[in-house]
């Protein structure tokens, strides 16, 4: 378990500002300049951003597994990382379409949204109970609505 306390998530929202205003930089003087490496650094930077709110999104009481630290949460950055480098290098190249998508878009396809789909949701799926809230600590949450239901 890594212990994220006030200090860490502080430093945590502070690389997800830097990151933020390095994408809109990116993406304002990367376009109109035609500079293909500054938006390809300011796609990298999202991988980033998600890596730090997956991060923020998975701690419970100041606590994140290792585990779920390696899967889901790096591995969704390192297939974001890999999709957009599949895009960036392919980009402008003539190539024989994989059915019927160019090359690029189609490692894309597989990294970004099949890499989303095993990261976020299957993991969702196969961890919840485990590693985000605990049976005990779920049913005392539902125990605590339903009280604040019949107050309103």
């Amino acid at each position: 378990m890594i212990t994220i306390g006030d200090k860490a998530r502080d430093i945590l929202m502070v690389i997800a500002a830097l990151c933020w205003a390095f994408v809109i930089y990116a993406s304002w003087v990367g376009g109109p300049a035609k500079d293909n490496q500054l938006i390809y650094f300011g796609l990298l930077a999202t991988c980033v951003l998600t890596v730090v709110y997956y991060m923020m999104g998975a701690v419970v009481n100041e606590k994140l597994s290792t585990s779920v630290l390696i899967w889901p949460i790096l591995l969704n950055g390192i297939l974001q990382a890999i999709a957009f480098t599949l895009v960036y290098t392919t980009k402008g190249q003539k190539a024989d379409f994989i059915l019927g998508m160019h090359p690029g878009f189609i490692g894309a396809m597989i990294f970004f949204w099949g890499g989303n789909f095993i990261c976020s949701t299957l993991s969702y799926w196969v961890l919840f109970d485990k590693k985000v809230v605990p049976e005990d600590e779920w049913q005392a949450f539902m125990k605590e609505v339903q009280s604040q239901q019949k107050i309103h």
